[in-house]
């Protein structure tokens, strides 16, 4: 099991915030391009990746945010960039993700989605 986080941003992340939001998860971790350099993942330091994020999605449906994620996402505007976070479904591996989604809405503007712990098979986020 995945433990899955979205940044729905305002606008598309530089390679300033991405290389940002990558140091703000701490500098212990190693970080390779997979899929054609389409994934950036980090890994521990036997390579076993921790956190796969996709590249941004640029949605222009009006209303998919809520859509997808419920109506407490009724107020995120479109068009949005969609980023996938996806972690290793244990605390280190939510961590990172959250981490990495949080700091890349503070640079870029935007809400943060996360299904709640008990649907992410026991995968708490701090």
């Amino acid at each position: 099991m995945t433990y899955d986080v979205v940044a729905l941003l305002e606008r598309m992340p530089s390679d300033e915030d991405v290389l940002a939001s990558l140091a703000a998860t701490g500098t212990e971790h190693r970080v390779r391009a997979v899929s054609g350099g389409m994934v950036i993942q980090l890994c521990d330091e036997h390579e076993v990746p921790l956190v796969s994020i996709d590249t941004p999605m640029y949605i222009q449906v009006p209303g998919e945010p809520m859509r997808q994620f419920g109506a407490a996402y009724a107020d995120v505007p479109t068009p949005t960039w969609w980023v996938e976070i996806r972690a290793a479904a244990h605390d280190a591996g939510s961590r990172l993700a959250w981490r990495y989604a949080e700091e890349l809405v503070v640079r870029t503007g935007g809400r943060i989605w996360a299904p709640p712990p008990a649907a992410q098979n026991g995968a708490e986020h701090a």
